[in-house]
């Protein structure tokens, strides 16, 4: 992630711009190639238009230039029906029970300080009086229905109505209000288009990517949807894959396991250009591991490469029952795997979520290291916020925005396939997994732009519940959200006048129960660039392996 600096914002927006134009720049270029053809052509047929394109406008006489622009802009025209192709309604996990929602819904109650600035929180920082009781029931319809409901549902759509309006202490407004709710698999998908220029050098990332891991030992195992259905395309994946996955949806990479004293560890990865950022730091891990090993006490690493948050355009991206199904089938088929160490980045989380909450694959997990998670305390608004509506201002908000945000692939997994209620991770469930021998480590960054990291380690930490959301900045889009529990708050102050740190910020690692890893002026994503972090990550995770 980049810094605040004068340089980076003035590189990262001249970039931006730079991707955005060409799709349009080549298109009226390209219009201007045909023009001749529909000036000289008066029949409607359209073989008579694409003869005429044929031998009017001299295809075979352009220069390699011109033939990339007309590429270009077919790529750009076929952005901009692919973005309304990708609006199609959300397919929903299975409906809860009644019961099941009261049951989330007293949940998420119990975990708020202050109703009405967490109902604006939701409602994009709007005040709750412009919130109506038809535009709550919406939310809620969102919220505990995935946006499905129906005549039969208006009575249980009333009664979390009735209780919010308990709760605040004031009736909402009859109809609609003013105040638009943040629902993001029901809300329009927003994405940017992309040129072929870019995918280019995705496609060069990938290649370089691949040959980065293979060199590094390990072995690649396909799936036809991470060779021959993904664009742009990856040769050399399908060129040097060892075998073919057992999933039918997820490709992997294996360093095999052959320890019988140490745990094998998986890696899940999160938004990006894929595993490229990563590789060092499995690599330092390999190390780490395996440096005074010999060749039958080699600790394995298994990591999962998905393709769809990875500036990928591919299949939709698993379901939750289907990623469990095929992470079962992938863990069965692999020697060693019994019991392992999970670590996962970011979105990566969502993954390690689904599998601490299946009773089965959890019971298998014998430590966990989340970095950057983005699933702890995803009942508050902030990193649905953060990550879909904010308008960027600096450097790392504009690169967040763009090549994050606005991915096609990655905000249609976030625009149609993100179910807050099948993400969430609570503390209990953590505090149930550790008090059944399972061991936690959550590293978090200080600055991180995503999430309210000082919340979320007060949580885990203390147990302690957020105080409201807040909104701060001008203007609806301009603004960021971040929780209530703030350093300045939470602090105490030392004789001398100044702010000390709280203690389990400065806590030195145990390897025992639920840890924090706190990394003062580190913004998300930014452990990995650093050495010394990571090795500290790869520490932990020595450490992890070694509970057989």
């Amino acid at each position: 992630m980049l810094n605040d600096s004068r340089r980076e914002y003035f590189a990262i927006r001249f970039v931006i711009i730079l991707l955005s134009a060409i799709g349009p720049l080549c298109t009226a270029y390209t219009a201007t190639l045909l023009r001749r053809v529909f000036v000289s052509t008066r029949g409607p047929s359209l073989e008579v238009i694409a003869q005429a394109a044929w031998e009017n406008a001299h295809w075979s006489s352009l220069s390699p230039f011109q033939w990339y622009c007309v590429a270009e802009a077919a790529f750009y025209l076929f952005f901009l029906w692919y973005r309304t192709h990708l609006q199609r309604e959300a397919l929903h996990p299975p409906l809860r029970s009644k019961a099941d929602r009261q049951a989330l819904f007293a949940k998420v109650v119990s975990e708020m300080h202050d109703p009405e600035k967490f109902l604006s929180g939701w409602f994009r920082g709007a005040k709750v009086e412009d919130i109506g009781r038809e535009d709550l029931k919406g939310f809620a319809a969102w919220a505990f229905f995935e946006g499905r409901t129906t005549e039969e549902d208006a009575e249980e759509l009333e009664e979390i109505t009735v209780k919010m309006e308990g709760l605040i202490g004031r009736k909402f407004k009859a109809g609609r209000g003013t105040a638009r709710g943040l629902r993001l698999t029901v809300d329009p998908i927003e994405m940017s288009t992309r040129c072929l220029l870019w995918y280019t050098i995705i496609m060069l990332v990938d290649t370089v990517a691949h040959i980065r891991m293979l060199r590094y030992g390990m072995k690649y195992y396909s799936t036809a949807d991470s060779t021959l259905k993904v664009f742009p395309p990856r040769p050399l994946a399908e060129i040097t894959a060892t075998a073919a996955s057992p999933a039918e949806n997820i490709s992997y990479w294996l360093r095999p396991h052959t320890s019988k004293t140490r745990l094998p560890v998986v890696f899940l990865h999160g938004i990006g250009v894929g595993l490229h950022p990563h590789i060092e730091f499995l690599h330092e891990l390999d190390e780490g591991l395996n440096a005074k090993s010999g060749a039958d006490d080699k600790v394995g690493i298994l990591t999962i490469e998905v393709l769809q948050i990875s500036s990928r355009l591919t299949h939709s991206i698993p379901t939750r029952e289907e990623f469990l199904e095929q992470m079962t089938q992938i863990l069965d088929s692999t020697p060693g795997y019994e019991r392992f160490v999970l670590c996962s980045h970011s979105y990566g989380s969502v993954f390690t979520t689904y599998l601490l909450t299946h009773d089965a694959l959890a019971a298998r997990v014998a430590g966990t290291l989340l970095l950057d998670p983005v699933t702890i305390m995803l009942h508050m608004p902030d990193v649905a916020y953060n990550f879909t509506v904010r308008e960027p201002r600096h450097a790392n908000e504009w690169e967040l925005w763009y090549f994050a945000s606005k991915d096609p692939g990655v905000s249609h997994t976030l625009g149609r396939h993100f179910f807050w209620s099948q993400n969430v991770l609570w503390r209990e469930r953590i505090m149930e997994l550790v008090g059944q021998g399972s061991r936690v480590t959550v590293s978090l960054a200080s600055r991180d732009l995503i999430v309210d990291t000082q919340a979320v380690g007060a949580y885990l930490a203390r147990g302690e519940v957020p105080d409201p959301v807040i909104v701060e900045g001008k203007g609806e889009r301009q603004r960021h959200m971040e929780l209530g529990t703030h350093e300045a708050e939470q602090k105490g102050v030392d004789g001398k006048g100044e702010v000390e740190v709280e203690g389990w910020k400065k806590k030195a690692f145990t390897g025992k129960g639920l840890e924090v890893l706190w990394w003062d002026g580190f913004d998300h994503a930014q452990v990995f660039d650093d050495r010394a972090t990571r090795a500290k990550l790869v520490d932990v995770l020595v450490e992890y392996s070694r509970d057989r």
